[in-house]
């Protein structure tokens, strides 16, 4: 008996520290296959944060950067009535040239709101005995406003004889006024939808399409605009000066 008593309590004591042994070597393998997962969800927790934080920083930058459109609605209006121009055209134009934004380089070095040339901008400060000024100027809001406008006007008094002069002021402003006189119909010259028929660049044919069109969307959501509103006191009508 006292032989099979040990051999028993030795076979326990054999089989408690197997299990033993056991749960320590399942407990450390545990240990080992969940560090590594932990350390890679935490790690990819951690890459996530950080870019959602950059993504957030970079978010209020470009927010900062982008032009107030509306900033702009009482200079174009007041600047466009002083030329004798629709505000409305010209909010238009600004919108397609350069989405409001002052700092907008265009590849042919148009500067600013409505993308006007250091030639156009030399050509308006001579004509207005302007001092002092450089082209660096035409990244001021209202300077670019001024000869941008004046710019406009002028190629809207080229065609004063035409059913539409905006038409083919907007033409002439986008692609020159030596190619808005060849896309003139000799059949029917004053008349613009053959003018438009006739504008063999594509770009300049939408470009002109789509700033009449936004010009009447404008007139419509900013009908009560107090910029915008009609005031018959402000308007000053353009002259008769030439013909195409």
């Amino acid at each position: 008996m006292e032989h099979g008593d040990r051999s028993d309590g030795e076979s326990s004591a054999v089989t408690g520290t197997f299990h033993i042994t056991k749960f320590k070597s399942c407990a450390l393998g545990r240990e080992i296959g969940i560090y590594p997962v932990l350390r890679r969800i935490v790690v990819r927790v951690l890459v996530l944060l950080i870019l959602l934080v950059m993504g957030w920083a970079g978010y209020l930058y470009w927010q900062e950067r982008q032009p107030k459109e509306n900033a702009y609605d009482p200079l174009i209006a007041s600047v466009a009535r002083n030329e004798g121009v629709d505000p409305f055209l010209v909010r238009a134009l600004v919108w397609r040239e350069s989405r409001f934004d002052p700092h907008q380089h265009g590849l042919a070095d148009e500067h600013g709101l409505m993308q006007v040339t250091p030639e156009v901008g030399q050509m308006w400060a001579k004509a207005n005995k302007v001092e002092n000024y450089t082209d660096d100027d035409l990244y001021d809001p209202e300077t670019n406003l001024r000869a941008g406008t004046w710019y406009l006007n002028r190629a809207i008094k080229h065609w004063t004889q035409t059913d539409d002069p905006v038409t083919f002021a907007l033409a002439e402003y986008n692609a020159g006024r030596k190619n808005a006189l060849k896309w003139v119909d000799p059949l029917a010259p004053l008349n613009h939808t053959a003018f438009i028929d006739r504008i063999t660049y594509p770009g300049t044919r939408l470009y002109v399409e789509k700033i009449l069109a936004v010009r009447e969307e404008y007139r419509t959501d900013f009908a009560n605009n107090r910029w915008y509103k009609e005031d018959p006191a402000d308007a000053k009508p353009s002259s008769v000066t030439q013909t195409p």
